[in-house]
């Protein structure tokens, strides 16, 4: 029995592996199922057997892309030593996600925002792996000094305006066919901007 479902794993990351080439080369809409059968050298019956559609085949996608990115963030952020050096890492891996879908052609960015309530939905799913990665980072910040003491409810509210704010830059790269910068040569200045802010501490306080 194991060994079917090993095969079966086998054959549904071939599926998966080769529909991802076509997504975002050609776009969902252009892609059919005959070609994604050709791609990954299968009949389409046994693409059917695995997928009812190509739609159920594009979540699958999206799904393994996010997992993917969460576990190259982890890896980033153990690497790391410092608290500011794991959220550099962490917002490093998420800028260059962020980059790639701003770099993708019209046709595929148009499928993407067709498709959007899909997407955002998978997000949801991984929405609490990110938020727990940012939280304890921002806890070890803390513990050891690096970050300024906040209330433990205050903890939640940083953690969760962390992960908006790269969820907040993703969607208008996506959206639009303007040409956006490189967020990824500018990770230092992003992470002091959210860890240290842009306000004069020294002039605050002679002002008040």
């Amino acid at each position: 029995m194991s060994e079917i479902l090993q095969k079966d794993d086998a054959i549904i990351a071939e599926i998966i592996a080769g529909a991802r080439t076509l997504f975002e080369k050609f776009g969902l809409k252009k892609t059919t199922m005959e070609d994604i059968a050709k791609e990954v050298g299968k009949g389409k019956s046994s693409l059917y057997y695995y997928f009812p559609s190509k739609y159920e085949i594009f979540e699958a996608v999206v799904d393994q892309e996010t997992t993917e990115l969460f576990s190259q963030a982890q890896i980033a952020i153990d690497r790391a030593t410092t608290a500011k050096e794991k959220l550099k890492a962490y917002s490093t891996i998420r800028l260059c996600k962020i980059n790639k879908m701003g770099n993708l052609s019209q046709v595929v960015k148009n499928d993407l925002m067709d498709n959007l309530s899909v997407i955002m939905n998978i997000k949801k799913k991984h929405e609490k792996t990110q938020f727990i990665m940012v939280k304890e980072i921002i806890i070890m910040g803390i513990e050891s000094g690096e970050f300024k003491k906040v209330h433990s409810k205050d903890i939640d509210l940083l953690a969760f305006l962390f992960v908006a704010a790269f969820r907040g830059i993703a969607l208008p790269m996506c959206s639009s066919d303007f040409s956006f910068p490189d967020l990824t040569k500018s990770v230092d200045t992003i992470v002091d901007i959210m860890v240290e802010g842009i306000g004069n501490q020294k002039s605050f306080v002679n002002n008040n």
